[in-house]
Protein backbone atom coordinates (compact mmCIF):
# COMPACT_ATOMS: atom_id res chain seq x y z
CA UNK A 1 0.00 0.00 0.00
CA UNK A 2 1.23 3.62 -0.41
CA UNK A 3 0.38 6.84 0.20
CA UNK A 4 -0.08 10.50 -1.61
CA UNK A 5 0.04 12.51 1.47
CA UNK A 6 0.01 16.29 2.11
CA UNK A 7 -0.53 17.73 5.33
CA UNK A 8 -2.29 20.80 6.57
CA UNK A 9 1.09 22.52 7.40
CA UNK A 10 4.50 21.58 7.99
CA UNK A 11 3.86 21.39 12.08
CA UNK A 12 5.21 18.23 13.56
CA UNK A 13 1.47 17.26 14.97
CA UNK A 14 0.32 17.65 11.50
CA UNK A 15 3.15 15.89 9.56
CA UNK A 16 5.32 13.46 11.71
CA UNK A 17 2.37 12.44 13.42
CA UNK A 18 0.88 10.55 10.58
CA UNK A 19 4.40 9.84 8.87
CA UNK A 20 5.17 7.87 12.38
CA UNK A 21 1.84 6.35 12.66
CA UNK A 22 2.15 4.56 9.08
CA UNK A 23 5.54 3.94 9.86
CA UNK A 24 4.51 1.85 12.51
CA UNK A 25 2.40 -0.91 10.34
CA UNK A 26 4.53 -0.64 7.25
CA UNK A 27 2.34 1.94 5.03
CA UNK A 28 4.86 3.35 2.47
CA UNK A 29 4.13 7.27 2.79
CA UNK A 30 5.28 9.54 -0.25
CA UNK A 31 5.13 13.46 0.97
CA UNK A 32 6.66 16.69 -0.34
CA UNK A 33 9.95 17.11 0.67
CA UNK A 34 9.37 20.71 0.98
CA UNK A 35 6.87 23.44 2.70
CA UNK A 36 6.50 26.69 4.35
CA UNK A 37 7.06 28.24 8.08
CA UNK A 38 3.62 29.51 9.19
CA UNK A 39 2.45 32.59 7.56
CA UNK A 40 4.83 31.80 5.11
CA UNK A 41 3.21 29.67 1.96
CA UNK A 42 4.76 26.61 0.93
CA UNK A 43 5.26 26.86 -3.09
CA UNK A 44 2.31 25.53 -4.42
CA UNK A 45 3.38 24.93 -8.23
CA UNK A 46 5.87 23.08 -6.66
CA UNK A 47 3.08 20.92 -4.86
CA UNK A 48 1.14 20.55 -7.94
CA UNK A 49 3.49 19.27 -9.72
CA UNK A 50 4.82 16.97 -7.41
CA UNK A 51 1.42 15.50 -7.02
CA UNK A 52 1.74 14.88 -10.58
CA UNK A 53 4.86 13.24 -10.54
CA UNK A 54 4.32 10.82 -7.02
CA UNK A 55 0.21 10.36 -7.95
CA UNK A 56 0.63 7.03 -10.47
CA UNK A 57 1.65 4.46 -8.12
CA UNK A 58 -0.14 5.80 -5.41
CA UNK A 59 -3.25 3.67 -3.88
CA UNK A 60 -4.53 6.40 -1.38
CA UNK A 61 -4.29 9.77 -1.51
CA UNK A 62 -4.91 11.81 1.77
CA UNK A 63 -4.91 15.73 0.63
CA UNK A 64 -5.25 18.63 2.74
CA UNK A 65 -7.30 21.56 0.71
CA UNK A 66 -5.93 24.63 2.71
CA UNK A 67 -1.84 23.78 1.63
CA UNK A 68 -2.94 22.68 -1.94
CA UNK A 69 -4.85 25.77 -2.53
CA UNK A 70 -3.00 28.00 -0.42
CA UNK A 71 0.32 26.80 0.59
CA UNK A 72 -1.00 25.92 4.52
CA UNK A 73 -3.19 26.35 7.48
CA UNK A 74 -2.36 29.85 8.33
CA UNK A 75 -1.74 31.20 5.19
CA UNK A 76 -5.26 30.07 3.97
CA UNK A 77 -6.62 32.73 6.84
CA UNK A 78 -4.00 35.70 5.55
CA UNK A 79 -3.74 35.35 1.45
CA UNK A 80 -5.01 37.45 -1.39
CA UNK A 81 -5.49 34.74 -3.95
CA UNK A 82 -8.55 35.04 -5.77
CA UNK A 83 -11.07 32.55 -6.54
CA UNK A 84 -10.51 31.96 -9.92
CA UNK A 85 -6.92 30.85 -9.25
CA UNK A 86 -7.83 28.88 -6.02
CA UNK A 87 -10.47 26.96 -8.99
CA UNK A 88 -7.73 26.16 -11.14
CA UNK A 89 -5.80 24.38 -8.47
CA UNK A 90 -8.70 22.67 -7.25
CA UNK A 91 -9.07 21.14 -10.98
CA UNK A 92 -5.90 19.53 -10.15
CA UNK A 93 -7.49 17.04 -8.45
CA UNK A 94 -9.92 15.73 -11.56
CA UNK A 95 -6.81 15.45 -13.10
CA UNK A 96 -4.77 13.48 -10.35
CA UNK A 97 -7.84 11.30 -10.84
CA UNK A 98 -7.79 10.72 -14.55
CA UNK A 99 -4.26 9.74 -14.30
CA UNK A 100 -4.99 7.40 -12.04
CA UNK A 101 -8.33 6.10 -12.13
CA UNK A 102 -7.90 3.92 -9.14
CA UNK A 103 -6.64 6.69 -6.70
CA UNK A 104 -8.88 6.81 -3.83
CA UNK A 105 -8.68 10.54 -3.27
CA UNK A 106 -9.57 11.80 0.98
CA UNK A 107 -9.58 15.45 1.14
CA UNK A 108 -9.96 17.73 4.37
CA UNK A 109 -10.66 21.39 3.90
CA UNK A 110 -11.12 24.00 7.50
CA UNK A 111 -13.54 26.58 7.82
CA UNK A 112 -11.46 29.44 8.62
CA UNK A 113 -11.60 30.41 12.33
CA UNK A 114 -12.29 33.56 14.11
CA UNK A 115 -10.33 33.78 17.40
CA UNK A 116 -11.68 35.57 20.39
CA UNK A 117 -8.55 37.45 21.27
CA UNK A 118 -6.28 39.98 19.67
CA UNK A 119 -3.25 38.33 17.91
CA UNK A 120 -2.02 38.86 14.37
CA UNK A 121 0.61 35.23 15.50
CA UNK A 122 -1.75 33.38 13.31
CA UNK A 123 -4.15 35.82 11.38
CA UNK A 124 -3.77 38.69 9.55
CA UNK A 125 -1.55 41.97 11.16
CA UNK A 126 -4.99 43.78 11.70
CA UNK A 127 -6.32 41.13 14.46
CA UNK A 128 -3.89 42.02 16.73
CA UNK A 129 -5.74 45.20 17.08
CA UNK A 130 -9.45 44.27 16.51
CA UNK A 131 -9.14 40.85 16.88
CA UNK A 132 -11.76 40.40 19.69
CA UNK A 133 -13.99 43.14 18.59
CA UNK A 134 -14.29 41.65 14.90
CA UNK A 135 -14.99 38.19 16.94
CA UNK A 136 -17.77 40.02 19.11
CA UNK A 137 -18.84 41.21 15.35
CA UNK A 138 -18.79 37.98 13.79
CA UNK A 139 -21.64 36.90 17.16
CA UNK A 140 -23.93 39.33 15.30
CA UNK A 141 -23.32 38.52 12.04
CA UNK A 142 -24.26 34.65 13.13
CA UNK A 143 -27.39 36.28 15.40
CA UNK A 144 -28.65 37.70 12.06
CA UNK A 145 -28.75 40.97 14.18
CA UNK A 146 -28.17 44.50 12.99
CA UNK A 147 -24.65 45.32 13.54
CA UNK A 148 -24.21 48.03 16.28
CA UNK A 149 -22.01 51.11 15.79
CA UNK A 150 -18.28 49.55 15.57
CA UNK A 151 -14.79 50.96 15.98
CA UNK A 152 -14.14 48.77 13.45
CA UNK A 153 -12.62 50.31 10.52
CA UNK A 154 -14.66 49.54 7.00
CA UNK A 155 -11.32 48.27 4.88
CA UNK A 156 -10.76 45.72 7.75
CA UNK A 157 -14.40 44.59 7.99
CA UNK A 158 -14.68 44.28 4.52
CA UNK A 159 -11.39 42.43 4.24
CA UNK A 160 -12.93 39.64 6.80
CA UNK A 161 -15.99 39.72 5.22
CA UNK A 162 -14.33 38.69 1.52
CA UNK A 163 -11.90 36.35 2.70
CA UNK A 164 -14.62 34.45 4.29
CA UNK A 165 -17.18 34.53 1.07
CA UNK A 166 -14.26 32.96 -0.88
CA UNK A 167 -13.25 30.27 1.18
CA UNK A 168 -17.03 29.48 1.70
CA UNK A 169 -17.61 29.31 -2.09
CA UNK A 170 -14.23 27.13 -2.64
CA UNK A 171 -15.59 24.57 0.01
CA UNK A 172 -19.32 24.26 -2.39
CA UNK A 173 -16.69 23.75 -4.94
CA UNK A 174 -15.47 20.78 -3.45
CA UNK A 175 -18.41 19.55 -2.74
CA UNK A 176 -19.23 19.36 -6.53
CA UNK A 177 -16.27 17.41 -6.96
CA UNK A 178 -17.23 14.69 -4.44
CA UNK A 179 -20.54 14.46 -6.26
CA UNK A 180 -18.79 13.90 -9.38
CA UNK A 181 -16.82 11.31 -8.12
CA UNK A 182 -13.15 12.85 -8.35
CA UNK A 183 -13.13 13.51 -4.40
CA UNK A 184 -14.14 10.16 -2.63
CA UNK A 185 -14.52 11.30 0.96
CA UNK A 186 -14.22 14.93 2.31
CA UNK A 187 -13.98 16.22 5.58
CA UNK A 188 -15.07 20.03 6.57
CA UNK A 189 -13.42 20.67 9.64
CA UNK A 190 -14.38 23.67 12.24
CA UNK A 191 -11.07 24.99 13.46
CA UNK A 192 -11.12 26.83 16.99
CA UNK A 193 -14.81 27.64 17.27
CA UNK A 194 -17.68 27.51 19.95
CA UNK A 195 -21.61 27.92 20.04
CA UNK A 196 -23.40 30.55 18.67
CA UNK A 197 -19.93 31.51 15.79
CA UNK A 198 -20.02 32.37 12.86
CA UNK A 199 -17.99 29.55 11.95
CA UNK A 200 -21.19 26.95 13.48
CA UNK A 201 -23.58 29.23 11.36
CA UNK A 202 -21.53 28.33 7.93
CA UNK A 203 -21.16 24.85 8.72
CA UNK A 204 -24.74 24.41 10.07
CA UNK A 205 -25.51 25.83 6.05
CA UNK A 206 -23.24 23.21 4.46
CA UNK A 207 -24.46 20.85 5.88
CA UNK A 208 -27.58 21.70 5.04
CA UNK A 209 -26.50 21.88 1.43
CA UNK A 210 -24.71 18.20 1.83
CA UNK A 211 -27.75 16.52 3.07
CA UNK A 212 -29.37 18.27 -0.12
CA UNK A 213 -27.61 16.90 -2.08
CA UNK A 214 -27.88 13.24 -0.83
CA UNK A 215 -23.71 13.04 -0.25
CA UNK A 216 -23.78 12.75 3.85
CA UNK A 217 -22.54 9.47 3.37
CA UNK A 218 -19.05 11.12 1.43
CA UNK A 219 -18.73 13.93 3.63
CA UNK A 220 -18.30 15.03 7.10
CA UNK A 221 -18.33 18.19 8.89
CA UNK A 222 -17.21 17.92 12.49
CA UNK A 223 -14.87 19.72 15.17
CA UNK A 224 -10.95 19.66 14.65
CA UNK A 225 -7.94 20.57 12.18
CA UNK A 226 -4.85 18.98 12.82
CA UNK A 227 -6.14 15.67 13.22
CA UNK A 228 -8.05 15.44 10.23
CA UNK A 229 -5.33 13.88 8.43
CA UNK A 230 -5.01 10.85 10.79
CA UNK A 231 -8.71 10.39 11.05
CA UNK A 232 -8.21 10.06 6.79
CA UNK A 233 -6.09 7.51 7.55
CA UNK A 234 -7.81 5.38 9.13
CA UNK A 235 -11.03 6.32 6.97
CA UNK A 236 -8.99 5.12 3.97
CA UNK A 237 -7.82 2.33 5.54
CA UNK A 238 -11.78 0.90 6.44
CA UNK A 239 -12.72 1.71 3.14
CA UNK A 240 -9.98 -0.33 1.62
CA UNK A 241 -10.40 -3.77 3.58
CA UNK A 242 -14.27 -2.93 4.02
CA UNK A 243 -14.73 -2.68 7.43
CA UNK A 244 -16.09 -0.93 10.08
CA UNK A 245 -14.09 -1.20 13.11
CA UNK A 246 -17.03 -1.26 16.21
CA UNK A 247 -16.35 1.37 18.96
CA UNK A 248 -17.82 1.21 22.68
CA UNK A 249 -17.95 4.59 24.77
CA UNK A 250 -17.40 4.84 27.99
CA UNK A 251 -17.07 8.29 29.86
CA UNK A 252 -15.12 9.14 33.27
CA UNK A 253 -17.84 11.30 34.36
CA UNK A 254 -20.98 9.99 32.24
CA UNK A 255 -23.07 12.95 33.45
CA UNK A 256 -21.25 15.52 31.90
CA UNK A 257 -20.82 13.89 28.23
CA UNK A 258 -23.19 16.54 27.47
CA UNK A 259 -20.72 19.87 28.33
CA UNK A 260 -19.31 21.88 25.32
CA UNK A 261 -15.40 21.22 25.37
CA UNK A 262 -13.30 24.53 24.97
CA UNK A 263 -12.77 25.90 21.30
CA UNK A 264 -15.81 23.54 20.38
CA UNK A 265 -19.44 24.08 19.10
CA UNK A 266 -20.57 20.72 19.86
CA UNK A 267 -21.27 18.72 23.20
CA UNK A 268 -18.34 16.50 24.18
CA UNK A 269 -20.67 13.17 23.09
CA UNK A 270 -21.59 14.47 19.84
CA UNK A 271 -18.41 14.94 18.89
CA UNK A 272 -17.38 11.71 20.09
CA UNK A 273 -19.75 9.91 17.95
CA UNK A 274 -18.33 12.50 15.04
CA UNK A 275 -14.90 11.24 15.45
CA UNK A 276 -15.56 7.75 15.40
CA UNK A 277 -17.09 7.91 12.56
CA UNK A 278 -14.48 10.02 11.06
CA UNK A 279 -11.99 7.61 11.44
CA UNK A 280 -14.21 4.90 9.62
CA UNK A 281 -15.53 3.29 13.33
CA UNK A 282 -19.11 2.06 14.14
CA UNK A 283 -21.17 3.16 17.75
CA UNK A 284 -22.41 -0.28 19.53
CA UNK A 285 -24.00 -0.35 23.16
CA UNK A 286 -23.04 -4.16 23.51
CA UNK A 287 -21.22 -4.55 26.72
CA UNK A 288 -19.27 -7.75 24.57
CA UNK A 289 -19.28 -7.40 21.26
CA UNK A 290 -17.17 -4.61 20.49
CA UNK A 291 -13.89 -4.13 18.89
CA UNK A 292 -12.76 -0.69 20.67
CA UNK A 293 -12.80 0.40 23.96
CA UNK A 294 -13.14 4.16 23.59
CA UNK A 295 -12.56 5.51 27.33
CA UNK A 296 -13.05 9.09 27.26
CA UNK A 297 -11.24 10.95 30.05
CA UNK A 298 -13.95 13.82 30.56
CA UNK A 299 -14.12 16.95 32.35
CA UNK A 300 -16.45 18.39 34.85
CA UNK A 301 -18.09 22.13 35.20
CA UNK A 302 -16.16 23.09 38.62
CA UNK A 303 -12.69 21.72 37.47
CA UNK A 304 -10.36 23.94 35.34
CA UNK A 305 -9.82 24.10 31.37
CA UNK A 306 -6.77 23.99 30.43
CA UNK A 307 -3.85 21.49 31.35
CA UNK A 308 -1.16 23.60 33.06
CA UNK A 309 -4.04 24.79 35.60
CA UNK A 310 -5.26 21.34 36.86
CA UNK A 311 -4.92 20.58 40.17
CA UNK A 312 -1.57 19.26 42.27
CA UNK A 313 -0.34 15.39 40.72
CA UNK A 314 -1.16 14.08 44.80
CA UNK A 315 -4.77 15.04 44.81
CA UNK A 316 -6.67 11.79 45.76
CA UNK A 317 -8.21 10.59 42.51
CA UNK A 318 -8.12 7.25 41.08
CA UNK A 319 -9.28 6.13 37.39
CA UNK A 320 -10.42 2.90 38.85
CA UNK A 321 -12.66 2.42 35.86
CA UNK A 322 -10.12 2.48 33.76
CA UNK A 323 -7.88 0.13 35.07
CA UNK A 324 -11.11 -2.41 35.31
CA UNK A 325 -11.52 -1.55 31.66
CA UNK A 326 -8.55 -2.31 30.54
CA UNK A 327 -8.38 -5.81 32.11
CA UNK A 328 -11.77 -6.81 31.36
CA UNK A 329 -11.26 -5.75 27.36
CA UNK A 330 -7.90 -7.31 27.34
CA UNK A 331 -8.56 -10.34 28.70
CA UNK A 332 -11.75 -10.51 25.36
CA UNK A 333 -8.49 -9.17 23.39
CA UNK A 334 -9.86 -5.71 22.21
CA UNK A 335 -8.65 -2.64 21.69
CA UNK A 336 -8.29 0.11 24.12
CA UNK A 337 -8.43 3.85 23.08
CA UNK A 338 -7.72 6.06 25.54
CA UNK A 339 -9.15 9.71 24.26
CA UNK A 340 -7.64 12.26 27.68
CA UNK A 341 -9.81 15.64 27.08
CA UNK A 342 -10.24 16.43 30.60
CA UNK A 343 -7.82 19.28 29.69
CA UNK A 344 -7.77 21.62 26.49
CA UNK A 345 -3.70 21.44 26.04
CA UNK A 346 -2.56 18.89 27.43
CA UNK A 347 -2.90 15.52 29.58
CA UNK A 348 -4.31 14.96 32.64
CA UNK A 349 -1.67 14.21 35.17
CA UNK A 350 -3.10 11.67 37.73
CA UNK A 351 -4.52 9.82 34.56
CA UNK A 352 -0.56 9.25 32.79
CA UNK A 353 1.16 8.66 36.14
CA UNK A 354 -0.91 5.48 36.67
CA UNK A 355 -1.06 4.66 33.12
CA UNK A 356 2.77 4.35 33.51
CA UNK A 357 2.85 2.44 36.70
CA UNK A 358 1.12 -0.41 34.31
CA UNK A 359 2.08 -3.22 32.48
CA UNK A 360 0.50 -2.49 29.52
CA UNK A 361 0.60 -4.12 25.81
CA UNK A 362 0.81 -1.00 23.84
CA UNK A 363 0.32 -3.18 20.86
CA UNK A 364 -3.71 -3.14 22.18
CA UNK A 365 -3.55 0.30 24.02
CA UNK A 366 -3.42 3.97 22.58
CA UNK A 367 -3.45 7.12 24.28
CA UNK A 368 -3.53 10.91 23.20
CA UNK A 369 -4.27 14.27 25.37
CA UNK A 370 -3.18 17.27 23.33
CA UNK A 371 -4.91 20.43 22.22
CA UNK A 372 -8.79 20.48 21.47
CA UNK A 373 -10.62 17.49 22.32
CA UNK A 374 -11.71 16.82 18.73
CA UNK A 375 -7.48 17.07 17.81
CA UNK A 376 -7.44 14.26 20.67
CA UNK A 377 -10.81 12.39 20.04
CA UNK A 378 -9.69 11.88 15.90
CA UNK A 379 -6.22 10.70 16.90
CA UNK A 380 -7.24 8.35 19.56
CA UNK A 381 -9.89 6.74 17.35
CA UNK A 382 -7.52 6.53 14.34
CA UNK A 383 -4.47 5.13 16.25
CA UNK A 384 -7.43 2.89 17.65
CA UNK A 385 -8.81 1.52 14.03
CA UNK A 386 -4.75 1.05 12.97
CA UNK A 387 -4.33 -1.34 16.08
CA UNK A 388 -7.39 -2.96 15.21
CA UNK A 389 -5.96 -3.87 11.99
CA UNK A 390 -3.08 -4.94 12.99
CA UNK A 391 -4.63 -7.16 15.59
CA UNK A 392 -6.76 -9.25 12.91
CA UNK A 393 -3.57 -9.44 10.83
CA UNK A 394 -4.20 -7.03 7.91
CA UNK A 395 -1.49 -4.62 8.60
CA UNK A 396 2.17 -5.80 9.81
CA UNK A 397 2.58 -4.07 13.18
CA UNK A 398 6.52 -2.42 13.73
CA UNK A 399 6.51 -3.07 17.67
CA UNK A 400 9.65 -1.03 17.96
CA UNK A 401 8.33 1.94 15.67
CA UNK A 402 4.95 1.86 17.57
CA UNK A 403 6.05 2.09 20.90
CA UNK A 404 8.39 5.04 20.05
CA UNK A 405 5.96 6.99 18.85
CA UNK A 406 3.63 6.67 21.88
CA UNK A 407 6.53 7.70 23.73
CA UNK A 408 6.65 10.93 21.91
CA UNK A 409 3.04 11.36 22.33
CA UNK A 410 3.43 10.68 26.18
CA UNK A 411 6.64 12.53 25.83
CA UNK A 412 4.93 15.94 24.21
CA UNK A 413 1.69 15.81 25.66
CA UNK A 414 2.08 14.87 29.48
CA UNK A 415 5.78 16.43 29.78
CA UNK A 416 5.52 19.53 28.04
CA UNK A 417 2.16 20.41 26.67
CA UNK A 418 0.80 19.81 30.69
CA UNK A 419 3.72 20.36 32.49
CA UNK A 420 7.48 21.93 31.20
CA UNK A 421 5.78 24.18 28.37
CA UNK A 422 4.17 26.61 31.70
CA UNK A 423 7.80 26.47 32.96
CA UNK A 424 9.11 27.39 29.46
CA UNK A 425 6.51 30.26 29.37
CA UNK A 426 7.87 31.53 33.29
CA UNK A 427 11.49 31.87 31.71
CA UNK A 428 10.52 34.05 28.68
CA UNK A 429 8.19 36.35 30.66
CA UNK A 430 11.22 36.65 32.59
CA UNK A 431 13.35 37.98 29.70
CA UNK A 432 11.18 40.47 29.45
CA UNK A 433 9.19 39.23 26.48
CA UNK A 434 6.15 37.79 25.57
CA UNK A 435 5.11 34.11 25.53
CA UNK A 436 2.81 34.07 23.00
CA UNK A 437 4.65 35.77 19.89
CA UNK A 438 6.98 34.38 17.96
CA UNK A 439 9.64 36.88 19.07
CA UNK A 440 10.02 35.55 22.12
CA UNK A 441 12.45 32.75 20.84
CA UNK A 442 13.63 34.15 17.33
CA UNK A 443 16.98 35.51 18.09
CA UNK A 444 17.96 32.45 20.27
CA UNK A 445 16.53 29.17 20.56
CA UNK A 446 19.16 26.86 21.73
CA UNK A 447 18.36 28.26 25.29
CA UNK A 448 15.03 26.95 24.95
CA UNK A 449 15.93 23.82 23.30
CA UNK A 450 18.40 22.95 26.53
CA UNK A 451 15.90 24.34 28.94
CA UNK A 452 13.06 21.67 27.66
CA UNK A 453 15.20 18.93 27.24
CA UNK A 454 16.50 19.20 30.80
CA UNK A 455 13.29 19.44 32.76
CA UNK A 456 11.72 16.87 30.24
CA UNK A 457 13.91 14.38 32.00
CA UNK A 458 11.81 13.27 34.98
CA UNK A 459 9.63 12.62 32.24
CA UNK A 460 11.15 10.41 29.90
CA UNK A 461 12.93 8.79 32.54
CA UNK A 462 9.05 7.43 33.78
CA UNK A 463 8.36 6.77 30.25
CA UNK A 464 11.75 4.81 29.65
CA UNK A 465 10.80 2.54 32.92
CA UNK A 466 7.36 2.03 31.63
CA UNK A 467 8.50 0.99 27.76
CA UNK A 468 11.65 -0.82 29.14
CA UNK A 469 13.71 1.67 26.84
CA UNK A 470 16.53 4.04 27.46
CA UNK A 471 15.67 6.20 25.28
CA UNK A 472 17.21 9.75 24.85
CA UNK A 473 15.06 13.18 23.43
CA UNK A 474 16.27 16.41 21.56
CA UNK A 475 13.39 18.42 20.81
CA UNK A 476 13.31 21.48 18.41
CA UNK A 477 10.15 24.19 17.10
CA UNK A 478 8.72 23.35 14.31
CA UNK A 479 6.91 27.06 14.17
CA UNK A 480 10.25 28.84 16.25
CA UNK A 481 8.12 29.74 19.12
CA UNK A 482 6.77 28.07 22.28
CA UNK A 483 3.32 27.03 21.82
CA UNK A 484 4.88 23.29 20.28
CA UNK A 485 7.55 21.43 19.51
CA UNK A 486 8.89 18.21 17.52
CA UNK A 487 10.23 15.28 19.34
CA UNK A 488 12.92 13.01 18.53
CA UNK A 489 13.75 9.81 20.55
CA UNK A 490 17.51 8.46 19.98
CA UNK A 491 17.89 4.98 20.49
CA UNK A 492 20.98 4.48 23.43
CA UNK A 493 23.67 1.64 23.19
Amino acid sequence: MRVLFLPIDERFCTKDYFLHLCSSVGIDVLVPEYFGLKKIPADVDYIINWLFENSSNCDIAILSLDMLLHGGLVPSRLDYTQEETLVKRLNVLSLLKRQNTNLKIYVTKSITRIPTYNSMEEEPDYWGYFGKALYEYSLELAKGSKVKKTDIPNWIIEDFLWRRRRNLKIIRETIKLVRSEVIDFLTIMLDDNSEGSLVYKEACELHELVKQQGLSDKIQIRNGADEASLSLLSKSLCDYFGLQPTFKIVYRKPEYAHLVPPYHSDDLDTSTKSHIVGAGGKLTDSEREFDILLYVNNFAPDEPREAPFQENLHEQESHDKLKHLIELALEQSKIIAIADVRYANGSDNILVEELLQRPIDWKSVTYYGWNTAGNTLGSTCAHAVILYFSKVGLLKLNVQDLEKYQSILLLEHWGYQANVRKMLYGEIEKLGYSAGSCLSMIKDEDWAKNFVQENLKPYLEKINRAFKKSWKCSIFFPWHRPFEIGIVLHDTQ
